[in-house]
């Protein structure tokens, strides 16, 4: 593993551990066990360590999304499909508290989520190109993405009973029989 992305996963290491208010580079460094020299070689600030964390959970997301896209049979809605079971994935960067915590923090420093622009462009590019029904596709995206929030703010609105329903309409509303939707087994490398 480079020293590149020791330092990111010790970073996530505080914000699971000690919240995002706790990630300093002092503190990603201490975990890491560099010095803060050796830190700053690899992120000028706080900001640019926020956004090398955030583009890693972009990019294992997208990962996911695609080990997903290939599990599932071809058709119409293919990548809102491979959403949903993104969505869905325990192991998904949406499900670590240390996602939802860098992205609530960030929320007041809309620059730090730069790394997701091109991320956020290609979905939906591709939701739309996979689709009879661009609408219903984007909507279904929409969908996923308020379960998120709903997610990030702990809203005791969203049990696993509703969530499971949710999960069962947006694959109804792109055209799937739900009863052989089943969720695929990703490969680790995948991850």
């Amino acid at each position: 593993m480079s020293t590149r992305e020791q330092i990111i996963d010790a970073a996530l290491s505080v914000v699971r551990t000690q919240g995002v208010s706790a990630l300093t580079l002092d503190e990603a460094a201490r975990v890491a066990g560099i010095s803060k020299g050796g830190v700053l070689y690899h992120f000028k600030s706080k900001e640019a360590l926020i956004q090398g964390m955030v583009a890693r959970l972009s990019s294992q997301c997208e990962n996911l999304q695609q080990a997903h896209y290939d599990q599932l049979p071809p058709g119409p809605n293919r990548w809102a499909r491979a959403l949903v079971a993104t969505s869905f994935d325990p192991a998904a960067p949406t499900m670590d508290p240390a996602g939802c915590a860098l992205l609530a923090a960030i929320a007041t420093n809309p620059s730090l989520l730069e790394p997701l622009e091109g991320t956020i462009d290609t979905a939906f590019r591709r939701l739309t190109e996979d689709s009879r029904d661009p609408s219903m596709a984007l909507l279904v995206a929409l969908a996923m993405d308020g379960l998120w929030l709903h997610r990030l703010v702990g809203s005791p609105v969203m049990d696993e009973t509703r969530r499971l329903a949710i999960r069962e309409k947006a694959l109804e509303l792109l055209g799937e029989t739900t009863s052989a939707e089943t969720p695929a087994k990703i490969p680790q490398s995948a991850r």
